[in-house]
């Protein structure tokens, strides 16, 4: 007699989690796994070995990203999206989408809308920097704050004329101003 887990200890890409059976039933894939583990845990049982344990615990490999698949399991037990990053979101999207979790496949899919504005929606300008210093403005260094409401700094750079001075630029990312159509 076969004896159903209710417990489950996944190694997703090395790195383990345990969890409740009700849980990963919320995927579809999850299920299709914890059977066929299922099933090859019940053909190497040895008739001789009656195992005892009141609560059975299933080990399953499943060779995907384990850093994303924690805010996968997250979704499944609370509903709630955490990565914040553009990155963190399409890799979450991609991990859901392989995991047959269309609901979070929405839900990210809204999370990065905000994302995915086309450049067309903004204007850029070249501005002289208002401040006289010898760095290099760096996005990847997080120097970069707002100009103005609704303006990002998305570069600057410093240049010397041929006269040996220094000039600092920035280029400002602007939103363009929508005109709202008065209907009749």
């Amino acid at each position: 007699m076969t004896c159903k887990a209710q417990l489950v200890k996944l190694n997703v890409g090395g790195k383990f989690f345990l969890i409740n059976y009700d849980t990963i039933s919320k995927s579809s894939v999850l299920v299709d796994k914890y059977l066929k583990g299922q099933a090859q845990t019940d053909s190497n049982a040895s008739s001789n070995a009656i195992n005892e344990n009141k609560y059975p615990v299933l080990e399953i490999f499943i060779d995907r990203n384990g850093e994303i698949f924690q805010y996968i399991l997250e979704y499944l037990r609370s509903q709630k999206v955490y990565p914040k990053s553009e990155e963190g979101l399409r890799k979450l999207r991609h991990e859901a989408d392989y995991f047959n979790l269309q609901d979070l496949v929405r839900t990210v899919n809204v999370f990065l809308e905000q994302y995915d504005d086309n450049d067309e929606n903004y204007d850029y300008q070249v501005i002289q920097h208002p401040f006289s210093c010898n760095y290099l403005i760096v996005p990847s260094q997080g120097e970069l704050k707002p100009f103005q409401e609704d303006d990002t700094i998305v570069t600057g750079y410093k240049y010397c004329l041929a006269s040996n001075v220094y000039e600092s630029k920035l280029v400002v990312k602007r939103p363009r101003k929508k005109c709202k159509l008065i209907q009749d």
